[in-house]
Parts: structure tokens; C-alpha cells; sequence
């Protein structure tokens, strides 16, 4: 018997994190998806963020990005470090597209 995989992320959007309660349902989300084998956990191979100091260059990398195994969409996931905020960026065909 095959089993269809059905996926949320067309329902689901990208966010600010601003909240631990935010953050943990969000995570609790990611964690389940990749226990139902919906989502892969992937490493993250590209900075979000690249500057440069006075003394150093800058790379800023996202904590965790998930690919749908049904859709093949890209989610990024940033936690917070509070004060400083997370968040969640969709990529929905699959291709991550820094800023």
C-alpha cells in the first residue's frame, strides 16, 4: 500500500519569531514534520547574512533549513537569540535566494 505524504506548507508562512511561545511551537512543527518523514533536515550551506567589520568579514547562518519531500519547498529557520528576534523564511521552489 503506498501512503500519500501530505504537506502544510502552503498554509504556512514565513514569520518573526518575537516569543518563546512562538518559537516553540514552531519548532515543536519542524520536529514533527521530520519525524513523519514530511520534512528532511538539511545543512545549511549558505550565510543569510554577509558584511564585513573593520577587522573581519561576516557570515550570519540560519540554524536550520528543512526541504519538503512532498513539495520540495526550502523553509529556513533562524532561532531567536532574545533580545534579538528568529525567523522563518519560505522558499517555494526549493531554491534558497539570500537577500
Amino acid at each position: 500500500m503506498v501512503r500519500k505524504i501530505n504537506c502544510e506548507c502552503a498554509e504556512r508562512y514565513e514569520t518573526k519569531i518575537n516569543s518563546i511561545a512562538l518559537f516553540d511551537e514552531i519548532k515543536l512543527f519542524f520536529d514533527e514534520q521530520v519525524n513523519q518523514h514530511v520534512f528532511e533536515d538539511i545543512p545549511v550551506k549558505t550565510p543569510y547574512y554577509i558584511g564585513r567589520s573593520e577587522i573581519q568579514n561576516i557570515k550570519w547562518y540560519a540554524t536550520k533549513w528543512y526541504k519538503c519531500k512532498q513539495c520540495d519547498c526550502l523553509w529556513e529557520f533562524n532561532y531567536p537569540d532574545f533580545p534579538v528576534q528568529g525567523f522563518v523564511r519560505k522558499f517555494e521552489d526549493g531554491k534558497y535566494h539570500p537577500e
